[in-house]
């Protein structure tokens, strides 16, 4: 009989996986966890519920053999159960070694919560009780959390002292769009005079940040750092572990609503990123974001401001094609034309940004326009991919309505055949989220031919926008995930056709 509790703690290592990849991806944070996967968990406890009594009673009511029996046959029928949940999540993430600690925890914790049954005549529990696994990972993780802290404390503490014995100008980029994008071309513009060291992809937290800082030479004349923001305080803590010199916001759109709880919070937040500047030190502000423009007239310090219209640096004639984005920046007398490869209003807005930045450095103008001129997009951020006749517009990382606007007005200006859009939805948008997704509904069915939408909730209220704008329901095609979308790409693309891929969420967010 001992090898039934390793069985049962066997069984339950497996189905905790799918619930261990979405609560990383909830960045360890259980109540987010419970939000995205409720309904799975509700129903491995409701299975436990149901099954248990069976297990109970042939515990009660029969000898030794057919108790061995009954206990085989329920941990059989739960092992099914918990395969098709299993296969109905479909998660995946990264076996981080915080992720292999904490399935290690869980495995061991399990076994010493129901090891006690061995002792009881309720052994026959063991096959059902792997079903509560989503439940004793939960509190694995919380074991874990002093551990956890203290370790990354750890990684925090030795980035900042990095950080201090640099002598370096360091700029905090922050806003719920454009960091990426407006951190990379800085970085470009910046290298050409500077030694310049930036956090890579989307490192944007304290434990990116330090991951970032073990590259460090001590040589670095500029570090350039993206900032996010998820919860209220994440931009202080960023602050104190940077002290930026020059801080730029690029935009702000009601995302992460479902953790800040209102756009005033975001804006708040967002702001501590200014505040923590000294006077003297120039915080960026992209003033055609309204929200933007209400927190550059907070700004008692140095500031620049970057807009279409009353800004100090100026946008003007702004062009859109296939082949790119051309405008004009107009800094005082000063007018300099951009020609570049990226692609959308929001190239132009994140360009101007940081060539503001790299004209206030020093960077000559001329040296500027010639590396916007070889500039590449972030990965699957309105990335322009041309494939056998098709033109992609890869934007599959935006997740926020401003971004999402931008990309379909983009999609507008660049001539095709047919024009078609694939979404899963817009997420962390607390109240607002059936609202913002019907009115990317409604937005898609004013550019697009053929709408791809995923299943779920988030997709059955873009449906809705697009119905109410009396888009063809002949026209819309729904996907369960990304790969069987590929597979309806292959079968609808002609060419000639331009495909706008946008906000394809992760599969923790469509579940």
């Amino acid at each position: 009989m001992i090898g039934l509790p390793v069985l049962s703690a066997g069984i339950a290592a497996f189905f905790s996986m799918p619930f261990a990849f979405l609560l990383q991806g909830a960045g360890y944070h259980v109540e987010t966890m419970l939000k995205r996967g409720g309904k799975f968990i509700l129903r491995s406890v409701l299975w436990f519920v149901a099954v248990s009594p069976v297990s109970i009673f042939s515990d009660l009511l029969f000898g030794k053999n057919v108790r061995l029996i009954a206990y085989f046959s329920v941990c059989c029928l739960t092992f099914g159960y918990l395969v098709i949940l299993f296969k109905k999540m479909k998660m995946t993430g990264r076996f981080t070694k915080r992720l292999v600690r904490l399935s290690i925890t869980h495995f061991l914790l399990y076994s010493i919560l129901f090891f006690p049954l061995y002792f009881t005549s309720f052994r026959s529990l063991w096959g059902v009780s792997p079903s509560l696994s989503p439940l004793t990972l939960c509190l694995a993780n919380f074991v874990l959390l002093p551990f956890e802290k203290k370790n990354n404390d750890r990684y925090v503490k030795r980035a900042k002292e990095t950080i201090r014995k640099m002598n370096a100008i360091k700029i905090g980029i922050t806003g719920s769009y454009g960091k990426t994008s407006v951190k990379n071309a800085l970085k470009t513009f910046l290298s050409v005079s500077y030694d310049t060291l930036s956090t890579p992809a989307n490192y944007n937290t304290p434990l990116g940040i330090a991951k970032t800082l073990d590259e460090a030479t001590g040589k670095e004349e500029v570090l350039i750092v993206e900032m996010g923001a998820r919860r209220v305080g994440d931009i202080q803590e960023l602050c104190e572990m940077v002290m930026p010199d020059l801080g730029i916001l690029t935009g702000i759109a009601p995302q992460h609503l479902e953790t800040f709880g209102s756009i005033d919070a975001i804006l708040s937040e967002k702001n501590e990123l200014a505040q923590f500047v000294p006077k003297q030190g120039c915080v960026f502000y992209n003033v055609s974001d309204a929200f933007v423009r209400s927190l550059a007239e907070k700004r008692e310090g140095k500031k620049i401001t970057i807009g279409y219209e009353d800004a100090d640096c100026l946008i003007r004639n702004l062009c859109i094609s296939s082949e790119g984005t051309r405008f004009e920046l107009i800094c005082g007398q000063e007018t300099i034309s951009f020609e570049t490869p990226l692609i959308g209003k929001g190239a132009a807005e994140d360009l101007a940004l940081a060539a503001a930045v790299a004209l206030y450095l020093g960077i000559p103008s001329e040296k500027v326009v010639s590396e916007a001129k070889t500039m590449k997009p972030a990965p699957h951020r309105l990335e322009l991919i041309k494939q056998n006749g098709l033109l992609i517009l890869d934007d599959s990382y935006n997740v926020n309505p401003i971004g999402v606007e931008a990309a379909l007005d983009a999609l507008k200006e660049i001539k095709g055949d047919r024009k078609i859009v694939y979404t899963s939805g817009l997420v962390e948008l607390g109240e607002s989220e059936a609202t913002c997704n019907e009115w990317l509904g409604k937005k898609i069915a004013t550019v697009a031919d053929l709408a791809i939408v995923s299943k779920g909730r988030l997709g059955d209220q873009i449906v809705k926008g697009l119905k109410m704008s009396d888009f063809s329901e002949e026209m819309i095609s729904r996907t369960n995930d990304t790969s069987e979308a590929s597979i309806l790409f292959s079968k609808l693309l002609q060419k000639g056709d331009v495909l706008l891929i946008t906000s394809d969420l992760p599969r923790e967010y469509r579940l």
